[in-house]
């Protein structure tokens, strides 16, 4: 009777130890799942905001540019900026003059994706992963020039970047208007 109770005891154990495996696998796969989801939502956000902050930046660039030039041409996916002539020190010469033999050069280049800048001779990359079509679908121009008002004019940009070279990756969409400070006034 005794012997009978002690293999009931121990298939009971066995039981209860298989169950209790069971349990923790269980557990221990739902927590690696999260964690896994946890980390590719860290990774898409990380993407995200570096392909936001990379934009940003981009645009600071040209717009401090932008801010100081005296003529902005646009044909196409390219803007030609004039800037005032500066002397040996690097303060503008006054009266302002443009300085054409200098111009500084922006570049959307849809096929390889990129914002290009070529100032003073070296042309570098300023940001990629550009698309050509808007959060709606159609095709923009990335630049614009306009006449806001009467001596008023303007550079708009817009520029639509991914945040990865996946297709499923989030898209940026902006849009600066830069004012010319030095144009000649009408």
């Amino acid at each position: 009777m005794i012997r009978g109770r002690i293999r009931r005891v121990r298939g009971s154990m066995m039981l209860e130890v298989v169950i209790a495996s069971a349990l923790s696998i269980m557990v221990v796969t739902l927590l690696v799942s999260a964690q896994v989801s946890v980390l590719r939502n860290y990774e898409r956000t990380l993407a995200q905001n570096t392909a936001q902050r990379t934009t940003y930046n981009a645009l600071r660039e040209i717009r401090e540019i932008v801010q100081q030039a005296m003529s902005v041409s646009v044909s196409g996916n390219n803007a030609v900026i004039i800037l005032p002539q500066r002397d040996a020190n690097g303060r503008f010469r006054t009266p302002t003059q443009p300085d054409t033999a200098n111009p500084v050069s922006l570049q959307v280049n849809f096929s390889t994706g990129q914002l290009t800048l070529t100032q003073n001779g070296q042309t570098r990359v300023l940001l990629s992963n550009i698309l050509n079509t808007t959060p709606q679908g159609a095709s923009y121009a990335p630049f614009v020039v306009q006449q806001i008002a009467p001596g008023v004019t303007a550079l708009h940009i817009r520029l639509r970047a991914q945040s990865g070279h996946n297709t499923s990756t989030q898209c940026v969409w902006y849009e600066e208007t830069v004012l010319l400070r030095n144009t000649a006034q009408n």
